[in-house]
This record gives structure tokens, C-alpha cells and sequence, in this order.
């Protein structure tokens, strides 16, 4: 099936190239060549409904279910491929899913998929059934999309909806489950330094493939003149640059500078790699955790960035909507695990259909958004520093009024042992607290309290 994705886009040879088992610098212990590739199916996907317009949107809906007769499309609609369905039991869920399962409660069934449910509601104009971070994409007062500004692209919206939320949250969560495989695997017994056993380090190895994809290459360099990857390494590098933190002094913004959300994240999944190779169950699930923490970052700036086109009253545009919706739905549930509070006042401001303030029609409210984040970065085990200012804006060397970063020392998002100041417990009273998970805002991570998640 992968195969076909890549002749019809006519990319045998970027993926050939993979086969060296290097995944932007990852290198790889197994040919992960076959998850590589799953990124072109997203292409694939991209280009068919590419004009934005309704006529052509119609389309997605056969290619999501693998009716069209192209042959790479359905999979999708299987995400995640391990944990769920296939005669697993939810026990094999991890931690990291687990947030995204927990968030959406009950929908059609017990064991709905996450991003399914909301692509097939995106895809059909239709509302989704979770129990919490629901989203209109029908007709009516709270529509999706009221306005419809983008002349000639009136699905834009819906496009936007529905192939961000593939790209970046059901690619990413699907990473998760791939090094959940890999980790449940050691856990058997499978250790390939001890047992000559090699499939706890292909899972992993095709959980990097995942989050990274083929058409990033082997080195993960942009060209100036080139286009992005479709997976959630492609998303990193993009928002660096309109927070203006890309490379290791978190400084730069031009397009061959790679993000240091990418080099934390492969050097993590780098690391992780040795580990499944000694059959190291618990120093994998540990890396996992810190992956999961740092690779929200991205979908943490997506949202913060179009909540703050929103609110300048200026832009109703049915892509910043869709957009904005999108990089929402990946990021709340990493919220909600730590503060329902402060999920809940995210959700509001970002709903696509309508909230407190219904976006596309009044204006965001960007402080809200931006507290609501701020305030539980150090539970979710990031920083100020990871997600930066917002320039968007290339020329710029000033910060958007309102968007600049927060201070970690202030934010007690430095250290483990930090406290915020008085200043900053004020205002994220109505931000943080009341946890989804519970205990996950007490948590101080490490090494001690991974192993003892085997006990």
C-alpha cells in the first residue's frame, strides 16, 4: 500500500534514499522505509483536495476511507495502528495516548478513534460526540465556518480541519503507540544486545519514521527553496520560525535552521534507541514521556499563533479558523492532563462551531489562550524558553503586542523544584489546577518514578 503512495506521487527516489537507515540523522538499527512513507499518503491526500474548494473537497471523503481506487488510502482511518482494534486490549494504550482517549470520553464507542471521529466530521460537515473538546462543522448559529471570506476556497475551513489534524496529532499519537509497541516488546523479554531479538528496535525505530517522515530526507535540512515534510518534525521546524527560536541558541528563523524541538526530540528518540536495543523497558518509557512533553510544543505555537490572528479583529478568515481548530484539538488534551481549568478556558476561545466567543465571528480572546498554556508548562515539562514570542513576521525584531514569551524564572518553569512568583499564582488562579489526570500537576518526573511505573 505504501509502495503505490510513493509512485503515484512520482517520490520513489527521495524514498530510495532512505534506505541507509538515516532518518535526519537518526540512525536507524532496521529499514523503517515502510512508516517512512506513510507521510506521502498525507501528500497524497493534500494534493487531491489542494484547490480548497468544495467540489474538490469531496474527494476526501472516498480517499479517507480507501474507496477511491488509489490504493493508499484507509489507513488513516486505522490510527493508532497498535492499541486499539487488531485484538489488543486498551491496557497496551500508553500514557501518552492515554491523554487524548481520556479527553474525548465516549463517542460512538468505547474504542473510537480520536482523530477519526473528528476527520470524519470534518470530512461529512457534521458534529462530533466526545464528551469533552467538541466541534460543529455543520450549518447553523454556531457553524464552522459562518463567514466563508475565502472567496473561490469556500472548504478551506474544512481542509484545514481535516489535514492538520492527520498531520499532527494522529502522526504524532501514532509515534506514541509505535514506541509503546516497542516498549510492551522489551517488556516480553525482547532485547536484541541480550535475546537476538530485533522487534522492540524496529517499533521504535518506525515510531521515528513516523514523527520525522521521508521527505525530510536523510540529513532533516530544509532548502530555502524547498517545501516542508508533512509529518510533525516538518511542524517544529515551521513554527520556529514565526516564534523566531530555531537552532541551538534558540535565535535564528530562516528555513534551513532546524527547530530545537527536532533536536531534543531525535536525540531523545536517539537515546531510546539504545535503550530498546538492551531491552530497557522503563529508560524507554521514560524517553517516551519526555518526547511526548516537548514534541506538544509545536501544536502549543500553532495554536497560540492563530488565536492571536483571531483576536485582532482583523482576520475572520475561514484558513485561520480551520487552523487554529486544529492545533487546538492536538494540544488540549495535553492541557486537560494537567488542568481541566485551564483546558476549559482554551477550549472556549479555539472551539471550531462556536464558544464563549465564536471565533471566525468575534474576536479571540489571546490572553486567555496564552495564560492557559503558560500557566501549565510545567506540568506539561516545558518552558518558556521552548515556545518563545510570537514575531510571525520575518522583518520583524519585535515581538506581536501581547505575545511576547513568558519568564520561566517567574513562571517557576525552570527547574523541577521552582515555584512561580506571587505575581504569576495570581494570574493563573483561573488557569491551572484541577487536573485531568490525576495527581499529573504534582508530578516531578525522572528516571526514579519511570522504573517505578514497572513496580
Amino acid at each position: 500500500m505504501f509502495k503505490t503512495a510513493a509512485l503515484f506521487l512520482g517520490l520513489a527516489g527521495s524514498v530510495a534514499a532512505q534506505q541507509d537507515s538515516v532518518i535526519a540523522g537518526y540512525l536507524a538499527r532496521s529499514d523503517a522505509t515502510a512508516h517512512l512513507e506513510i507521510d506521502l499518503i498525507q501528500k497524497e491526500l493534500e494534493t487531491l483536495i489542494g484547490n480548497e474548494d468544495c467540489t474538490n473537497f469531496t474527494l476526501a471523503g472516498p480517499f479517507y476511507d480507501g474507496t477511491s481506487g488509489s490504493g493508499t488510502g484507509g489507513y488513516f482511518s486505522t490510527v493508532p495502528t497498535y492499541g486499539l482494534g487488531g485484538g489488543e486490549q486498551l491496557a497496551v494504550v500508553s500514557k501518552e495516548f492515554t491523554k487524548y482517549y481520556d479527553w474525548k470520553g465516549d463517542s460512538e464507542s468505547p474504542a473510537d478513534r480520536f482523530t477519526d471521529h473528528w476527520a470524519r466530521k470534518a470530512i461529512s460537515k457534521g458534529k462530533t460526540r466526545f464528551a469533552r473538546g467538541n466541534a460543529n462543522f455543520g450549518s447553523g448559529n454556531n457553524a464552522a465556518f459562518p463567514k466563508n471570506v475565502n472567496t473561490g476556497k469556500e472548504c478551506i475551513g474544512f481542509e484545514e480541519s481535516l489535514k492538520k489534524s492527520l498531520s499532527y496529532t494522529a502522526t504524532l499519537y501514532e509515534s506514541y503507540q509505535l514506541a509503546q509497541k516497542a516498549i510492551d516488546l522489551a517488556v516480553g523479554g525482547c532485547s536484541e544486545q541480550l535475546t537476538n531479538c530485533t522487534d522492540a528496535v524496529e517499533a521504535w525505530d518506525s515510531a521515528v519514521a513516523i514523527y520525522v517522515g521521508s521527505l525530510e530526507g536523510t540529513d532533516g535540512n530544509n532548502d530555502p527553496g524547498g517545501s516542508y515534510g508533512k509529518a510533525p518534525y516538518a511542524l517544529a521546524d515551521k513554527r520556529c520560525r514565526n516564534f523566531q527560536n530555531c537552532g541551538p541558541t534558540h535565535d535564528q528563523f530562516t528555513k534551513d535552521i532546524p527547530s530545537p524541538i527536532n533536536t531534543q526530540v531525535l536525540a531523545l528518540w536517539s537515546a531510546g534507541s539504545y535503550a530498546a536495543y538492551a531491552g530497557n523497558y522503563w529508560l524507554m518509557y521514560y524517553y517516551l514521556r519526555l518526547i511526548s512533553n516537548i514534541s506538544a510544543v509545536p501544536l502549543i505555537q500553532g495554536t497560540i499563533r492563530y488565536a492571536y490572528k483571531l483576536s485582532t479583529g482583523t482576520d475572520f478568515s475561514d484558513k485561520s479558523l480551520g487552523e487554529l481548530g486544529a492545533f487546538a484539538f492536538g494540544a488540549l488534551p495535553k492541557v486537560w492532563a494537567c488542568s481541566k481549568k485551564g483546558e476549559q478556558k482554551i477550549f472556549t476561545q479555539t472551539k471550531v462551531g462556536g464558544g464563549d466567543a465564536i471565533a471566525g465571528v468575534t474576536p479571540v480572546n489571546f490572553e486567555k489562550v496564552k495564560l492557559g498554556f503558560e500557566c501549565n508548562y510545567k506540568c506539561l515539562g516545558i518552558t518558556c524558553k521552548d515556545v518563545g514570542a510570537l514575531f510571525d513576521d520575518d522583518n520583524s525584531d519585535v515581538p506581536k503586542p501581547g505575545a511576547e514569551a513568558c519568564s520561566d524564572v517567574d513562571n517557576g518553569s525552570e527547574n523541577i523544584c521552582d515555584k512561580p512568583k506571587g505575581s504569576v499564582k495570581k494570574a493563573c488562579k483561573l488557569f491551572r489546577g484541577n487536573p485531568g489526570i490525576k495527581g499529573r500537576d504534582k508530578l516531578k518526573f525522572d528516571q526514579a518514578e519511570a522504573l517505578k511505573a514497572f513496580d
